[in-house]
């Protein structure tokens, strides 16, 4: 049960991150040197290294997890970043996008009971 909680953990960081590769990639100049660029881009940064952090979790469930089990709720992220996109940078939400959504959760649950 623990490892679940890792994994979860590990999807809830990797979501997080990419929303700061978003973030931080509408943050980035045109114009500037590199360390100007870096400094207004830290949320990229952040991003990448929450993603670091979420691949140590990963690793670490997956000493004593399944991968054919694990493997599948990595798309639990999909579904934070969906909602997030939309809270956060505003981002339209079409009928077929949420159909997609409704399955993945749908996937997420079968593995999930298995």
């Amino acid at each position: 049960m623990k490892e679940l909680y890792v994994i979860l953990l590990s999807v809830f960081i990797g979501a997080v991150g990419q929303v700061g590769l978003k973030y931080g990639a509408m943050r980035i100049p045109d114009t500037g040197s590199l360390w100007e660029k870096a400094i207004a881009a830290w949320p990229l940064i952040a991003g990448l290294a929450l993603y670091g952090v979420s691949t140590l979790l990963w690793i670490y469930a997956l000493r004593t997890v399944e991968l054919s089990y694990a493997y599948p709720l990595i798309s639990l992220g999909y579904i934070l970043v969906f909602i997030a996109s939309y809270f956060i940078f505003h981002e339209s939400i079409s009928v077929l996008r949420l159909g997609g959504l409704v399955l993945i959760v749908s996937g997420i649950i079968l593995v999930a009971k298995s």
